[in-house]
């Protein structure tokens, strides 16, 4: 649940980016885009962590079990 919480917060951080940095008649889609944007990044960097972590695992499972 945690991880949802900060992708959540991450996303809208990017929507208030996206939203200052637009031009005035683009401020709804800025906002939208930097909430994408900012979601998928976070998804993104989080799932690549979760499959680092599980390369790892299993390459220490596989070291145990040729040399147990």
């Amino acid at each position: 649940m945690t991880w949802l919480i900060v992708i959540i917060i991450v996303a809208i951080i990017g929507a208030i980016i996206g939203f200052i940095v637009s031009d005035d008649g683009e401020k709804g889609s800025g906002a939208f885009g930097g909430f994408i944007t900012g979601a998928v990044g976070c998804g993104a960097i989080i799932i690549r962590i979760a499959i680092a972590f599980l390369s790892l695992y299993l390459l220490f499972r596989l070291g145990n079990w040729l040399f147990s």
